[in-house]
């Protein structure tokens, strides 16, 4: 059995029944006429069949690495990087707005955290603007930040 497997199946099972539990007691209703709990309900019933595979899985499996040997050779210095990035992601996008902040962001992911050449970082941040734009700004409605300063010009 893989400890760290288990432990965090164990974890994200808990976090489900809680989920369902909640689901639960907000109101189910029904599938025509589904309740304030029933997309809770029914996302904790699928975290919780993840994780009890995920469990199944990790009782199957030989005997592996100590707990502690997990986290070894992890990049640590990227959190708080990453994090101070978020931070000023969420600092800019008023100002900024959406499209032309998150390819900053995602530039400077793809260049100093995976170190990928330019031409991929800039085609990656690209892509990935526009695939954010086009899912939440076009297909499901949500108001994106246009920023501010391009107020000022128009």
């Amino acid at each position: 059995m893989r400890a760290g497997q288990a432990i965090a199946a164990a974890f994200w099972l808990a976090f489900a029944l809680g989920t369902i539990y909640a689901g639960r007691n907000l109101g189910l209703g029904s599938l025509h006429d589904p309740g304030s709990g029933f997309m809770i309900f029914w996302v904790g019933v699928a975290m919780a069949v993840l994780s009890l595979a995920t469990l199944i899985a990790s009782a199957r499996q030989p005997a592996g690495e100590a707990l502690g040997a997990l986290w070894t050779g992890l990049r640590w210095r990227v959190i708080p990087y990453v994090t101070v990035l978020l931070v000023l992601y969420a600092l800019l996008l008023p100002v900024l707005g959406f499209p032309l902040v998150t390819v900053l962001l995602m530039l400077l992911l793809f260049k100093t955290v995976e170190q990928q050449n330019l031409a991929v970082a800039i085609g990656g941040a690209l892509a990935s603007a526009g695939a954010a734009y086009l899912v939440f700004g076009r297909w499901l409605g949500t108001q994106l930040p246009s920023g501010t300063i391009w107020e000022m010009f128009s």
